[in-house]
């Protein structure tokens, strides 16, 4: 069978992988950021920051998954 063609211009295409690479960087790096200012903040060692560290691996880990599948959907109606 003919595969559709993608009329997508590189340039769109390139943002957004951008905004999907940031978005899960941010996703990663925020809560550990705000767990760090909680801890500096209540004086509480880094007990937020290890909250913060797993909700966002977990937050994170999620989104890969997400983008895995959405990817892997795209590849089959090409």
């Amino acid at each position: 069978m003919n595969k559709p063609r993608n009329d997508t211009s590189p340039f769109v295409l390139a943002m957004q992988w951008s905004s999907r690479i940031t978005t899960i960087s941010l996703e990663m790096v925020v809560p550990v950021l705000i767990g760090y200012w909680l801890d500096q903040w209540l004086g509480s060692g880094f007990v937020f920051l290890l909250v913060g560290a797993a909700l966002g691996f977990s937050v994170a880990l999620m989104s890969l998954l997400k983008l895995a599948r959405y990817s892997k959907d795209d590849d089959r109606t090409e």
